[in-house]
């Protein structure tokens, strides 16, 4: 007899495998579930970073000012003097313009009195007594340029009857321009940023003189071989400095992406355009290190310089604390401390320099309060982990901290790379006007006039003076002018 399955166990079996199968898809639900987590947990910072870098501006990083929205610029901090009233203050010592010696007077007028101011007689030019009250006006004459023709006679021997004609001087006979011209064209390309079409309107329209863009071009690439002794003096300058800030910003060859790198000094200033912006180039721009002083910011470039000559600028770090008294929480109110102690640091620091404050009280006030308070608010946001910023774990190191008092120990050295930042400032500008160079020669061509006109104003001599006897040297096949004294 054919014993038949129990119903039971048959149901018990559906439902086994119904549970199986539900399992499986709660585990599934789960999987899903943990990986839609992780998903919004990725996007929940990715939002955050993204919000933070669309903060960020010229006050909280290191974004130049120019890049600051309509919206950011106007809620810009003001300084702690924005309250004074726009223009010159009470006390200040007055700027007038100086007169003319009578020497250098192109034209005099004479104006008198037609009659008394007391009594009314009828007054005369003899009446005239004591010295005339002086007021000169200055005005651009409709002809500014000179023009000089040389001509090239010729002569007829009385015995052959053969005739000789003259040849131009060597430094006459090379360009349709004189050396004044170049030099006032090289400055103008250089000092006032302006393009090769606004110099040839300039020469052409204002100047009178014939002109053209090749014209413009030729000439100050002539400007540029004339200035090559006085850049490799200035490398030389730069090189005996006790200290020197370095920098770099952006530049174009055509379309690849160069750097511009500035050394600067008191007495010089040397820039260079490199297709890179990594350690080896850092090291060429440098050089030697020698004994001199470097500030710089935080850029990993400069990390192989001794910690002991490497001042990290403190306007950086200003910025820095900025962005991080931005965060919420502990960390964020540690932020905002240590920005209220980098402005006060920074602000009698500039007092110091200025002779407002005697510079040891300073130095003594820094190593007993700041240092110490600063040191402690550091460690107390490095305690929070990741969630404090990189920069207070970067600075907590034995190295970076020695990087940060430099100019504690070495009178003289500034605690911010702001000369650097300055001395870029007309290439950047120039940088967005032209969009850069389109071959090595025009990089080099930069390079010079850069340096020469920069150099120019640390040494307190005219840019355009220099330009025009460097290009009467090279004409004339003379030795260029000194530069650096």
């Amino acid at each position: 007899m054919e014993i038949l399955p129990d119903k039971r166990d048959l149901r018990i079996a559906e439902l086994e495998a119904e549970n199986a199968r539900l399992r499986g898809c709660l585990k599934e639900r789960e999987l899903y579930c943990a990986k839609l987590a992780a998903q919004l947990e990725q996007a929940l910072k990715r939002i955050d970073q993204l919000e933070r870098q669309l903060g960020l501006n010229s006050q909280n990083s290191s974004k130049p000012p120019s890049s600051d929205g309509p919206k950011q610029r106007a809620q810009r901090k003001k300084k702690e003097n924005g309250k004074r009233a726009q223009g010159a203050q009470k006390g200040h010592p007055g700027h007038h313009r100086e007169l003319w010696p009578p020497e250098k007077v192109d034209h005099q007028k004479q104006y008198f009195p037609t009659n008394c101011s007391e009594c009314g007689l009828e007054l005369a030019a003899e009446d005239a007594r004591g010295e005339p009250v002086r007021h000169q006006v200055f005005e651009v004459p409709p002809k500014l340029i000179e023009c000089t023709e040389h001509q090239r006679m010729a002569c007829e021997c009385p015995g052959c009857g053969h005739r000789t004609r003259a040849k131009l001087p060597e430094a006459v006979e090379k360009s349709g321009w004189g050396p004044r011209l170049v030099g006032l064209l090289a400055t103008l390309g250089t000092l006032t940023t302006d393009t090769r079409r606004q110099l040839d309107w300039f020469v052409g329209e204002v100047l009178g003189a014939p002109s053209s863009l090749g014209c413009v071009q030729r000439h100050l690439e002539e400007a540029s071989a004339a200035l090559k002794p006085g850049f490799d003096q200035a490398c030389t300058a730069i090189q005996r400095a006790e200290q020197v800030g370095v920098d770099e910003t952006g530049w174009r060859k055509g379309r690849l992406p160069h750097w511009i790198w500035v050394i600067q000094s008191a007495q010089a200033a040397v820039y260079r355009i490199r297709s890179g912006r990594t350690k080896a180039v850092a090291q060429e721009i440098i050089g030697a290190p020698g004994a001199r002083i470097f500030v710089t910011d935080r850029y990993g470039a400069y990390s192989y310089l001794a910690a002991e000559r490497h001042q990290i600028c403190h306007a950086h770090l200003l910025r820095e604390f900025v962005k991080m008294s931005e965060l919420d929480g502990e960390v964020g109110q540690i932020g905002k401390k240590l920005e209220v102690m980098s402005r006060e640091l920074q602000g009698k620091w500039a007092r110091t320099n200025a002779d407002e404050i005697p510079h040891e009280k300073c130095v003594i006030w820094v190593r007993q309060k700041v240092r110490p308070k600063w040191e402690a608010l550091l460690k107390k946001a490095a305690a929070h982990g990741k969630a404090a910023p990189a920069v207070v774990r970067w600075l907590l190191k034995d190295k970076h901290l020695k990087m940060a008092w430099v100019f504690l120990e070495h009178p003289g050295v500034e605690m911010t790379n702001n000369a650097s930042e300055r001395a870029l400032r007309g290439p950047v500008v120039q940088r967005k006007i032209s969009w850069g160079s389109q071959s090595n020669a025009g990089l080099r061509m930069m390079e010079r006039l850069w340096t020469i006109a920069e150099t120019c104003k640390r040494q307190s001599i005219s840019a355009l003076d220099y330009i025009t006897q460097a290009v009467e040297a090279l004409r004339n096949e003379a030795p260029a002018p000194l530069l650096i004294a």
